[in-house]
Order: C-alpha cells, then structure tokens, then sequence
C-alpha cells in the first residue's frame, strides 16, 4: 500500500484476553497531530479505558480497522506484543513498538523472522544517561501490586495465614521480605513499609543497598543475599516477593524446596520477575494467572502472574504513555 509522505503513526489495541491497555490515550495523539504526524487509530481501541472513538478523533486521528492501521503505518505502536491473531497483518518492512519479550516465546520469534519484521522493544529505549525510561511505570506498579495481591492472599479464607499485611495495635508487625530494589523491588518495599509492615530487602551490593536505604522514609533490614540471611528471613515473612533483574533456566536457584520447608505455612511468595525456565524461584512450576492467580506448594501459596499493571489499565496507560510520546 502506498505510505503517505508525513510520518504515519498507528495505535493499535490489545488482543491479549484481558489486557486493554493502550500505549497512547488522546492527549499524546493531539501532541503527534500538531507535530505534523498522520495518526491513525484502531476503531474502538480504547473503549476498554472508557476512551471512545469520537476522542481520539478529536485529537487529530483518523480511525480504521485492524488490518487499515497495519499496512498503511511507518509506525504502530501497541503496548505489548502482537497476538498471534495479528500475525497475518504483519508484512516484510512492518515496524512495530512495544514492550516485547522473546526469550519464552518460540513462535513469536519465528515468526516476527520469518516476515521480515522490525520490532522496537520499549523496555530497552535508552537515553543518552543510559536511562531506560519506558518501562518504568509499569515497573513501579507491578512492585506495588505484588504487596496488594499478597495483603489480599494473606486471608485465612483464601489458605493464607490470616495476617493483615499492615500495622494493627496490640498485633506484631507483619514481615515483608524483597528480593531485588530496583524498580519492582523498591516500589514493593515502600508500598509495604506505607502499609506498616517490617520490610527487609535483600541484594547483591551492599553499596547500592546502602544507597538504596537512603530513599526510603522509615528504615528496612538491608542485607546481603546470602544463603544464610535468605534462610533465616524466609522462616519470619509472611511475604516474599521475588524481584530481581531477570530468570532464566540457567538463573542459580535461590528459594529450593529445602528453603520453602522453612517457610510458615500460609505464607506467600510473589515472582513479579516472570522469567522463563525454572530461574530462581523453582519451586514455581508454571505461571499463575488473573483468573487463576494462586496454587500451593508445601503449604506456601505461590503467585506468579504476568502483566500484573494489565488489570489496572486506565492508570497504566496514562503512567506509560506520555515517555511512550516522547519515544515515537
């Protein structure tokens, strides 16, 4: 199809189940249009986010199907990666942007070869400073949504230890135990410390704990990963939550069977790293979902979803969007 001579931008929507996210809501097409770019939108894209059509049109975009916005775009930009229901719109040349991941996924990878696609993985836009910018958002809200998901979990109803994951008076602080204090690690960390739990932090550099302790407004316990001062926290926290930079198959394990003995039962651990293979955590044999979110291994309630900010995608399209402009 012939390209208009403008740069041609085209937002599409999800069409992951569930996920109705869009990496940019009106206010940033208004900025593209008056940045002289032809935008065009996928027609009820946004409705998912109580976005209608009629805004983004105000906005400056033009709306069109699906298969319209794929092959007539310089640029289509989407939050995650295309459904393989979106395979057949893809074409030699195609660009895309989003946050993709391709380690675990086999046919994706193949597939993207195969048609001779260019894919812009958001997570690794990098600045000058050598910041990654993109990411961030949805970084920080998965941090802070793993200790939501763990105070709900807690319940005694749910099989969890009957812990309210907050300060009670007359009842002892909960024990909250974070595995990483980047960006996931440290939004967990504060959201629990807000709640009024003991938090300890865990991580390789004791520099960058030091560092790491220096932004928070309440003390935590900072201490070095090691094996022994993982055992000993395991045995008082009722949440852990596994937050380090990435798991592979050949990632050493941290938390084996052995160590998940030591736990209290009814306690919870939450991976919001969702590497691939058994990694760090291999006690978690699959992934987790919204609609099935937990199972049980040794008394341990075990949560391992991925795309946690897709359940709340009104806030994690505003947060993400306006670096998500800026990028395109």
């Amino acid at each position: 199809m012939k390209m208009h001579r403008e740069p041609t931008i085209a937002v599409v929507g999800e069409k992951w189940p569930g996920d109705h996210r869009m990496l940019l809501v009106p206010d940033h097409v208004s900025l593209l249009s008056e940045a002289g770019c032809r935008v065009l939108v996928e027609s009820g894209a946004g409705t998912g986010i109580g976005i209608q059509d009629s805004e983004y049109e105000a906005a400056g975009a033009t709306l069109h199907d699906t298969g319209y916005c794929y092959g007539n775009a310089h640029l289509v930009v989407k939050y995650k990666s295309p459904h393989p229901t979106e395979y057949r719109y893809l074409r030699p040349g195609s660009r895309i942007a989003c946050f993709v991941y391709l380690e675990h996924d086999r046919e994706m990878t193949e597939t993207f070869c195969e048609k001779q696609v260019d894919i812009y993985g958001l997570t690794y836009f990098r600045t000058p400073d050598g910041f990654f910018p993109l990411p961030v958002s949805d970084n920080e809200l998965t941090g802070k949504m793993a200790v939501i998901y763990g105070a709900y979990f807690l319940q005694s109803h749910l099989g969890g230890r009957g812990v309210y994951l907050g300060h009670a008076p007359g009842a002892a602080n909960p024990r909250v135990l974070v595995i990483g204090y980047g960006k996931s690690g440290g939004a967990a960390a504060r959201t629990a410390l807000a709640l009024g739990a003991d938090v300890t932090v865990l991580g390789t550099s004791a520099e960058r704990l030091r560092l790491f302790e220096g932004t928070l407004d309440r003390p935590v316990r900072a201490l070095v990963n090691t094996p022994e001062n993982l055992r000993q926290e395991l045995k008082e926290a009722d949440l852990v939550v596994g937050a380090i930079l990435d798991s592979t198959v050949d990632t050493p394990a941290m938390i084996d069977r052995s160590m998940l003995s030591c736990m209290r039962k009814g306690s919870v651990i939450i991976d919001v790293t969702c590497g691939y293979g058994a990694g760090y955590l291999p006690t978690f044999h699959s992934f987790t979902s919204h609609e099935n979110p937990s199972y049980e291994v040794d008394g341990v309630i075990h949560i391992k979803i991925d795309r946690l900010p897709s359940t709340v995608p009104v806030t994690a399209s505003a947060a993400t969007g306006q670096s998500a402009y800026l990028t395109c």
